[in-house]
Parts: C-alpha cells; structure tokens; sequence
C-alpha cells in the first residue's frame, strides 16, 4: 500500500497534473504519474443514504449527490495536489491502484501536446 503522506508530498513538490479518465458508476476515474508508475483512483459522486418518511415509520434507500464533493469544480486536466483529498481516501480503501504498463503504447503516445511541445523543442 502506498504510503498517504509520501504521495502528498510528491504531488506538491512535482506539481504533477491528474487527468480525468472516465466516469463510470457513480465515480470520476482520475490518473496521475508519480515517480514509480501511474496510479489511478475513484472520486465517488453518489452516495447511498438512509431517509425516513414524515413520520419515520419507514426507511428508505435513496441515492444522492456526495456531500464530500462541495463546490469542487472536477477539470479533464487538474493539479494531483488538489486531489489529495480523494487520493488519501483511496488509499485508505485501497483503490490507488498502479495501472500496467502497456506495451504497446510508445512514450509519445502517452505525452499530453504541451509536453510532446516542449520536448521537440528541447532537441533542437
């Protein structure tokens, strides 16, 4: 398991970027590169909770909007520090999980344009 406080402090020292994967069942996928691999972790966006009637003779199991997620505006490209608060949570459950390799991918396939730029420019 990773530990919380050394990523915390890689992603504010490298001020690496997240980047928004996909949203599937309720959570936003987000990515981020650290220093041993790419790791991508779970932003839950529903929750489950419990409602009584008026009267609370009865109980109901109702989806709603995460209070977790307050204002935050969720960007396709973000700073992995601003995420630190999701990031320690995955961890906790174990959902920071490092995402193979692919082979198949070559390095500049997997360079955002900013960075496939500045990287042409540093060979000329």
């Amino acid at each position: 398991m990773k530990d919380k406080n050394e990523v915390k402090k890689e992603l504010y020292k490298s001020k690496t970027m997240a980047k928004f994967s996909h949203y599937v069942g309720g959570n936003l996928y987000y990515t981020v590169e650290l220093a041993d691999g790419i790791y991508q972790f779970p932003i839950a966006t529903v929750e489950h909770k419990k409602i009584s009637d008026s009267f609370e003779r009865e109980t109901f199991n109702t989806l709603a909007l995460s209070s977790d997620l307050g204002t935050t505006t969720f960007e396709k490209e973000m700073k992995g520090s601003e995420l630190n608060r999701w990031i320690n949570k995955a961890i906790e459950k174990e959902e920071f999980i490092e995402i193979p390799y692919n082979e198949t991918d070559t390095i500049l396939e997997t360079l955002s344009r900013e960075e496939l730029i500045k990287l042409i420019k540093q060979m000329d």
